[in-house]
């Protein structure tokens, strides 16, 4: 992330947050039901893993608009409220969080449990190729959730978390996070099968990369028209040229997109090599439609296993 836009999105924070205090001193809280534990995610991965843990016994929000850009996501004052009148937030902690510090440095609840999901896993360094950055200090890739194993550590903190906050229901939420970490193992071994006897590893992206982790856990071969999750819409014809030469060389059948993407690179890619598009959910954030209908992380996931065991077979 450029310095300009980080300063920007910290004064965007700053005023919101000055917002926030100015409604709060003039009496406009509302009341809230303090029956059930609030906690309050930033993306949908911890939502929907603090939803699986805790079921009925907590009141569980997103931060997230569903079907809107996790990446250039400010809090409004309104977001700011919820915060400070959860018990636990959730975040990742990267360089698209860079408001959250100052929203907890004004936090008036002081018993609010925050959890940084980044401490509890191994990062890896960012890579960046866009000339407009300035890189002053080494930035780690965010999209810790995209590996399934790194997805059991993060459900197992939150429980940690949940079980501090109401050890009545201790029992309760250790018996659904196993069984949700079962899940989410049972897929991790699909995955390493299917990669394993796949006639090959080569995965050609025509969008941006969040999948580093998971290229990772599978030694993946990962090509892709931006590193990351660059801020840039259109890639250069060089990188075009690069991709779809490795689709013919390679036989690759599936060129990839990522969700809420206007998938125009890839489709072409596609149009220029003969092979088809197809959908890898990173998981950042879910439709309205999906989020309505009860769509789960495990759920996503399965989608991904059985795009992408097309693509490598």
């Amino acid at each position: 992330m450029s310095v300009k836009r980080k300063i920007y999105r910290i004064m965007s924070v700053i005023i919101s947050v000055v917002m926030f205090c100015l409604f709060t001193a003039c009496g406009n809280e509302t009341a809230e039901d303090n029956s059930r534990l609030k906690i309050v995610a930033t993306l949908f991965p911890q939502y929907d893993f603090a939803k699986q843990i805790t079921g009925d016994n907590a009141e569980v929000t997103l931060l997230l608009t569903p079907g809107s850009e996790s990446h250039t996501y400010e809090p409004t004052p309104k977001d700011v409220s919820k915060i400070q009148q959860a018990d636990i937030f959730l975040y990742i902690g990267g360089e698209s969080e860079v408001w959250v510090d100052e929203v907890l440095e004004s936090a008036q609840n002081k018993n609010l449990k925050t959890v940084r999901l980044m401490d509890y896993i191994n990062p890896i360094e960012e890579s960046h190729e866009e000339d407009e950055h300035d890189h002053d200090e080494t930035e780690y890739d965010e999209h810790i959730f995209t590996s399934l194993r790194n997805s059991q550590v993060l459900l197992d903190e939150i429980c940690n978390a949940v079980c501090e906050e109401d050890k009545e229901n201790e029992e309760i939420y250790k018996k659904n996070t196993e069984a949700y970490s079962e899940k989410i193992s049972e897929l991790d071994t699909k995955f390493t099968d299917m990669v394993n006897n796949a006639q090959r590893k080569t995965v050609v992206f025509g969008d941006r990369f969040p999948f580093a982790y998971f290229a990772k856990d599978y030694g993946l071969d990962c090509h892709a028209a931006f590193s990351g999750c660059s801020s840039e819409t259109e890639a250069s014809s060089a990188t075009i040229s690069s991709l779809i030469d490795i689709v013919k060389k390679d036989n690759v059948p599936t060129v990839f997109y990522i969700e809420f993407s206007s998938q125009s690179i890839a489709s072409k890619i596609a149009d220029a090599s003969g092979a088809k598009t197809a959908l890898l959910h990173s998981c950042h954030n879910i439709s309205k439609e999906d989020l309505e209908n009860g769509t789960t992380y495990v759920d996503l996931m399965t989608q991904n296993y059985q795009n992408l065991s097309e693509a490598l077979n």
